[in-house]
């Protein structure tokens, strides 16, 4: 089995093979809308504080500071996940999608449930320039897979040269794009997003298709 990502030539098929040859700051007031993609939250360990209530997003995600005025590390949680932040200012990179978010701040401590109801700050996202999302367009119901790797494995080049090679539809690049993520999507004949792929950084200047997703 060959150990290049174009061997997954089947991928916009339905069926991904998998590869076996890869591895305390002070008080700060309210700001309004932020559009250079920072949402600043202020967190006492008991209660959430947003104070950008309107944010837009940076191509890499929404980049969130929170200023801890507890003594203590809190746990920040949004709807896809969360991070630890220690007492002071922490800065962090979120992929929430455009659109109704909300976060919250709790004790970072073994008593506190983190599924607890309540506490959430709200606020709104909206869209970096040129944002495609990278969210499924499907009538019907969808498939996914994910590909695996061993240690060492080497990626493409270029995600969306490659993902264009394996089809004549058009294909984009969708949602947030990081060091170590790029998500491409394929477009059938009315627009829509039939195909979802995900690249991931092999660690070597590279990029390996990682899961894929699509219409039925």
């Amino acid at each position: 089995m060959s150990c290049d990502p174009s061997f997954h030539a089947s991928l916009f098929g339905g069926l991904l093979i998998a590869a076996s040859c890869a591895d305390p700051s002070p008080p700060i007031p309210a700001r309004g809308t932020d559009e250079a993609g920072a949402l600043e939250v202020r967190c006492d360990g008991a209660t959430t504080e947003v104070l950008t209530p309107v944010v837009r997003a940076a191509p890499d995600g929404v980049h969130v500071t929170v200023h801890n005025t507890s003594d203590g590390e809190v746990l920040v949680q949004w709807e896809g996940g969360g991070d630890g932040a220690d007492p002071g200012e922490e800065r962090f990179v979120f992929p929430m999608l455009p659109g109704e978010a909300r976060l919250r701040c709790l004790p970072n401590t073994p008593d506190v449930d983190p599924g607890v109801a309540g506490g959430w700050g709200r606020f709104r996202v909206l869209e970096p320039a040129g944002w495609v999302s990278p969210e499924l367009d499907c009538p019907g119901e969808a498939y996914g897979s994910v590909a695996d790797y061993v240690e060492g494995a080497r990626g493409v080049a270029d995600p969306l040269v490659h993902a264009r090679k394996q089809t004549s539809s058009d294909v984009v690049q969708a949602g947030y794009a990081t060091d170590e993520s790029i998500t491409i999507v394929v477009l059938d004949g009315d627009g829509r997003r039939e195909t979802v792929i995900g690249y991931i950084s092999d660690g070597q200047g590279g990029w390996l298709l990682s899961e894929t997703s699509g219409c039925s």
